[in-house]
C-alpha cells in the first residue's frame, strides 16, 4: 500500500512536470491568443480555481488576463479600471482573501452554484513590473497556502512572456515608424535632388547665354571698333592737316571732308548704340 509520503511526492512530481510542459508550451508562444490556448489547456491541472485573473502593468497600463469555464480572454484597461481589490493590493501590497466576490467577477461564473466561494488575491513585481493575481475557489475546488508557490511559478512565467510579447511588439511599432521616417526622409532627398538637379540645369542654361552674350558683345565690339576706327581716323588725319594748309584751303577742301567723316562716324555711333539696345532688350525678355 502506498504511504502518505509516497503518495505526496508523486503528486507533487506530477505536478512540476505538468509545470514543466506549461511552461515549455507558454515559451513558445508567439501571441497573446497562444498563451490563452496554452492556459485553458494546463492552468486546471496546476491550480484549483473557478475564475483566474491576473493584471500586469504595462507602460501605466493594466494587461488583464481572466480565465473562467474553459476560456480565457484578454483586455488592456487603465490603471483606475481595476477592480477595488486590486487597487486596494496594489495600494498596501497585503494580500487578500474574502467572501465578498466582486460583480465584475461572479457575473462570468455561476458563483450561486458555488459552495463557501472565496477571493483570494495577491500583489507581485517583477523587474520593476508590478501585477496582481486574483483567484476564486470554492470547497469543491479548493485553494489554500500550500498551492502559493505554484501560484508564484505560474504568475512569474504569465508576467515574463507577457513581457516579451509587449516588448516585442513595441519594437515593431518602433521599427514601423522608423521604416516610415526612413521613407519619408527618402522622398525628401529625391526632391532635394531634384531641386538640385533643377537648379544645375538652371545655372547651366543661364551660363550658356551668359557666355552667348559675352561672345556677342565681344564680336560687336571688335566690329564697332573697325568701324569706328576708319572715320575716326581720317577725322584726326584732316585735324593735322589744318596746321600745313591756309584758311582757304581748309575751308574749300578739308571742312568738307571734316564733316563727311563726323557724319559717317555719327552713323557708326548711331548702329552701335541701336545694336546694343536691341541686345539688351533680348536678354530682358529671355529673363521674363
Amino acid at each position: 500500500m502506498e504511504s502518505l509520503q509516497d503518495r505526496t511526492s508523486r503528486v507533487y512530481r506530477i505536478t512540476y512536470e505538468t509545470f514543466s510542459k506549461f511552461s515549455n508550451n507558454l515559451n513558445r508562444c508567439k501571441s497573446l491568443e497562444e498563451v490563452s490556448q496554452v492556459s485553458v489547456r494546463f492552468l486546471k491541472y496546476l491550480l484549483n480555481f473557478h475564475l483566474f485573473r491576473i493584471s500586469i502593468n504595462q507602460a501605466g497600463s493594466y494587461l488583464v488576463y481572466c480565465q473562467c469555464n474553459s476560456r480565457g480572454e484578454f483586455e488592456l484597461i487603465s490603471k483606475e479600471n481595476l477592480l477595488s481589490h486590486e487597487l486596494q493590493i496594489l495600494e498596501n501590497n497585503i494580500p487578500v482573501k474574502t467572501e465578498e466576490i466582486p460583480s465584475q467577477l461572479s457575473k462570468k461564473i455561476d458563483s450561486t452554484a458555488l459552495e463557501s466561494p472565496s477571493l483570494w488575491c495577491w500583489s507581485f513585481k517583477k523587474m520593476d513590473v508590478d501585477f496582481t493575481v486574483s483567484l476564486i475557489s470554492d470547497k469543491n475546488k479548493a485553494f489554500d497556502v500550500g498551492d502559493i508557490e505554484m501560484l508564484k511559478l505560474i504568475s512569474d512565467s504569465f508576467q515574463a512572456k507577457f513581457q516579451e510579447i509587449y516588448l516585442k511588439e513595441e519594437l515593431y511599432h518602433k521599427n514601423q515608424s522608423l521604416l516610415q521616417a526612413l521613407d519619408v526622409i527618402k522622398n525628401q532627398n529625391k526632391k532635394i535632388n531634384q531641386i538640385v538637379e533643377n537648379q544645375k540645369q538652371t545655372i547651366a542654361e543661364r551660363t550658356k547665354e551668359v557666355v552667348e552674350k559675352n561672345e556677342k558683345l565681344l564680336h560687336i565690339s571688335a566690329l564697332n571698333a573697325h568701324n569706328v576706327r576708319e572715320p575716326l581716323s581720317r577725322i584726326q588725319g584732316i585735324v593735322q592737316l589744318f596746321e600745313v594748309f591756309d584758311d582757304k584751303t581748309c575751308r574749300e577742301e578739308l571742312v568738307p571732308k571734316l564733316k563727311q567723316s563726323s557724319e559717317e562716324m555719327d552713323k557708326v555711333l548711331r548702329e552701335v548704340i541701336e545694336m546694343a539696345s536691341s541686345e539688351l532688350t533680348q536678354l530682358k525678355a529671355k529673363k521674363l
